[in-house]
């Protein structure tokens, strides 16, 4: 439902993961958010923990993720702007 706040609807506050990737085309639920950015370092400790990968993959899987989300919604532009 939306509320009037000085004089102007406002929208649903979008999650905070979408907000700091400044998504204009995705629309990811709060769900989503979770399961990319916690899952990634859940992911990340899971493998270092397990000696596949050095502990610095803790700390660049999550950037990847982040990167390849952000990349995800340039295309999605790109390809609504053209379709």
């Amino acid at each position: 439902m939306s509320e009037y706040r000085h004089g102007r609807v406002s929208r649903p506050r979008r999650p905070w993961y979408a907000r700091v990737l400044h998504l204009k085309h995705l629309y990811l639920s709060n769900v989503w958010c979770v399961v990319l950015f916690e899952g990634s370092i859940a992911l990340a400790v899971l493998m270092a923990l397990t000696e596949l990968v050095s502990w610095w993959v803790v700390l660049l899987l999550p950037l990847a993720v982040a990167g390849m989300v952000k990349l995800n919604d340039l295309i999605a532009g790109t390809l609504e702007r053209h379709g």
